[in-house]
């Protein structure tokens, strides 16, 4: 059977007839034909990858704004390297959200991290059927080691040291179930080498190896068939986005579109050619001739104010020549218009053969100020003079708008201050908030950690209590009724070896959510209903509002 096309069939794209088995790669396809110049191809680009990038953004950066204009960036980089991408060794998505994971990362991440597996996010994420199986990666991990993955895959990794080797192992392990390594004796490594290479691997893809790992890292993957782990992590790496979509908010073609194909659309004509805008010159013809003289000593004009007024400017070319014309007095037709008259006593006249006016002399337009300068000068000032006498009559006549305007400016001010003072309070919450989920992170992830729920009737409570500190965070928690005329607090207790601890008063929010963490060994605790202040004989009451108990939790 010929392979030869029939006359008159569109050439075929060599990614269309590319065999690729089982892994097709239509994002490769996409970024030869943006590359191209093809509109539809760009556009799919946009609608196929934009969610999984803004998400990605989301989830690292923790701003929507951050993340609508991160993923701007990365598709418009991405069309303009669209060739460079489809010919990478990597597949056309990996080498596209490689790009962006490692744009987002280098932002600093500062939101919080969100559960991957949550059934609260399932409406945010793809149709991919390869959500399934890592999900299920996921769900097959220990507790510990699924919150290590989820910190990792949205730019958090806390380790510092000879810390980073134990989790980058973890990583690697997940990362080869979802797009196996090929490393020899399967899995990632069985060897010291290998499981050092399939480490690194894992950070690199994630964007969260440091300069040391990433030269150990290019060290290792020296070979063929060594290169081919880093790429295999990389490809795993995006499959991770799967979790993380998040459709923008707003329509993003025009943003990324702008100007798109726009390069190629007219012709740039070559240095030393001029042609009028939507005309070409005819094969054949020359240049006209001003195109190809030699360009003047002085190019271009400006505008530079003369005496400190805008009335008196003037063209600015080279220095002045005495006895030039002045630049209001239109030159005569045969002449250019910023060439001045010769001077008398270099010529003795000014007929068109004198000297100065031969094709050789510089233009040099020289000032010349008139009396009807000084004149509207002088004008201008006695209006001025004017004004502010009519503005010092109305003040001494009318006290009151000017008193006015004063209460005015006072209330405005006290508005200033006042607004300045809630947008201090709100950015210190926040900040608060985000110190309290990176501690919890921190104590979700160590090896002693026991998560502990919290049994009550007022709110929801959790708990991790470690070694040395514990967590506590509840939400959904309403302040008590007066008892009688006895106001009542939530005070917090802990316990070591069996003797309470005071831990203070707890205070309840609008929204009822409490944050708090104990920077002290507690194997223990729990919150009673106190009278105001506070229980100071160091015995909490009988009337216990929340118990988080490891024992009675089972962990």
């Amino acid at each position: 059977m010929s392979t030869e096309g029939h006359a008159g069939e569109t050439p075929a794209i060599p990614e269309d007839t590319l065999d690729l088995g089982d892994r097709l790669d239509p994002v490769r396809t996409l970024l030869r034909r943006a590359a191209g110049g093809d509109q539809r191809a760009a556009r799919a680009l946009v609608d196929v990858l934009g969610p999984r990038i803004h998400g990605l953004g989301v989830h690292i950066t923790g701003s929507t704004a951050k993340a609508g204009r991160l993923t701007v960036w990365v598709l418009r980089s991405c069309l303009r390297d669209a060739g460079q991408l489809a010919a990478s060794g990597l597949p056309g998505e990996a080498a596209v959200l490689d790009r962006a994971r490692r744009a987002a990362v280098a932002t600093e991440p500062s939101g919080d991290v969100r559960s991957l597996v949550a059934p609260d996010a399932v409406s945010d994420r793809t149709r991919d059927r390869r959500e399934v199986t890592v999900m299920r990666a996921l769900l097959d991990l220990p507790a510990r080691e699924r919150a290590l993955v989820e910190s990792a895959a949205q730019g958090r990794f806390p380790y510092t040291g000879t810390a980073r080797q134990q989790p980058a192992m973890v990583l690697a392990r997940l990362l080869d179930s979802l797009v196996p390594f090929g490393q020899p004796g399967g899995g990632a490594g069985t060897d010291g080498t290998g499981v050092e290479r399939g480490a690194l691997a894992a950070l690199d893809a994630l964007a969260l190896a440091d300069d040391g790992e990433r030269a150990r890292l290019r060290a290792l993957t020296a070979g063929t068939e060594a290169a081919g782990v880093h790429r295999h992590a990389i490809e795993a790496a995006a499959q991770l986005t799967l979790l993380t979509a998040v459709p923008p908010s707003r329509d993003l073609h025009e943003a990324v579109l702008e100007g798109f194909g726009a390069s190629g659309a007219g012709h740039t004509p070559a240095p030393g050619q001029t042609h009028s805008p939507g005309r070409t010159p005819a094969p054949g013809h020359a240049a006209p001739l001003a195109s190809r003289q030699p360009e003047a000593a002085y190019h271009g004009t400006y505008a530079t104010p003369v005496l400190g007024t805008d009335t008196q400017r003037r063209l600015v070319g080279p220095p002045a020549m005495t006895g030039g014309m002045p630049s209001g007095v239109p030159a005569q037709a045969s002449a250019p218009l910023s060439a001045p008259a010769p001077p008398p006593q270099a010529t003795g006249g000014t007929g068109p053969g004198s000297s100065a006016s031969g094709p050789g002399a510089a233009p040099a337009p020289a000032f010349a100020f008139s009396p009807r300068d000084d004149a509207e000068l002088s004008r201008r000032r006695r209006r001025q003079a004017k004004a502010r006498g009519r503005a010092e009559r109305d003040r001494e006549r009318s006290p009151w708008p000017t008193r006015i305007l004063a209460v005015v400016s006072t209330l405005l001010l006290i508005g200033a201050l006042v607004a300045s003072g809630l947008l201090l309070d709100a950015r210190r919450d926040l900040a608060e908030a985000r110190a309290f989920a990176a501690t919890w992170s921190e104590l979700s992830v160590q090896e002693d950690a026991r998560p502990v729920p919290g049994l009550s009737d007022n709110g929801t409570w959790r708990a991790i209590i470690t070694e040395n500190r514990a967590a506590l965070w509840a939400e959904g928690v309403s302040e008590y009724e007066r008892d009688g005329d006895q106001e009542e607090v939530l005070q917090l207790w802990g316990e070591r070896d069996g003797i309470p601890v005071d831990l203070g008063v707890l205070e309840v929010p609008r929204d009822g959510t409490i944050q708090v963490v104990v920077p002290e060994r507690v194997d223990r605790l729990h919150v009673t209903r106190e009278h105001a202040p506070q229980n100071r004989s160091g015995t909490p009451s009988e009337r216990v509002v929340a118990n988080l108990d490891p024992e009675l939790s089972g962990t």
